[in-house]
């Protein structure tokens, strides 16, 4: 899950936030045909029908990730659990702002830039993927979804800035050591 990371500075981070708007990406001018528009039309009625049952999504996938925290908090983020909680947040990190839930995308992004970006996961303290899982799902109940939530933007904006100190504290290190061999 590690992998070489360019230098970052202090608490600089851009997030660029998934486009949904669809109707806009596929109809450009003069392009629109019938079909188009039937088709897009189609698929915005599939979400709409499918949207009832995002919120059931998202609950299971928190449950799923509070499930796997004992295991983890025992074994360390590079154990099995540390996988598993990694595959769920990567899932979560693609599928949430199309469930309506785009600051729980910014927190699993995150998480996986953490998990996946340090020169050593054995040393990332399991409690940093439990402020993770825990602010997700504190989001996720209290059915937080919009992105410009002052209180679902501050957890998201904090996580961020602790992960960016961690991951420059631990490159820091890995290149003392690496020059110390």
């Amino acid at each position: 899950m590690s992998a070489e990371m360019p230098k970052v500075q202090d608490d600089e981070m851009i997030v660029i936030p998934p486009r949904t708007d669809l109707k806009d990406r596929v109809l450009k001018p003069g392009s629109a045909g019938n079909a188009c528009k039937k088709a897009i039309k189609a698929a915005e009625s599939a979400i709409e029908e499918l949207s009832v049952e995002f919120d059931g999504w998202m609950n299971s996938s928190v449950d799923e990730l509070i499930s796997k925290l004992p295991q983890v908090h025992q074994d360390g983020l590079d154990s099995a659990a540390g996988e598993e909680v990694h595959t769920i947040v990567h899932d979560l990190k693609g599928q949430a702002t199309t469930l309506g839930y785009p600051i729980v995308s910014e927190i699993c992004d995150t998480l996986c830039n953490l998990l996946e970006k340090t020169p050593e996961v054995s040393r990332i303290s399991p409690k940093i993927a439990e402020l993770h899982v825990r602010s997700i799902q504190t989001i996720v109940q209290e059915c937080t979804k919009h992105q410009d939530d002052p209180k679902a933007n501050a957890i998201s904006t904090g996580l961020r800035q602790m992960v960016m100190k961690i991951l420059k504290h631990e490159f820091e290190r890995a290149e003392k050591q690496q020059a110390a061999e």
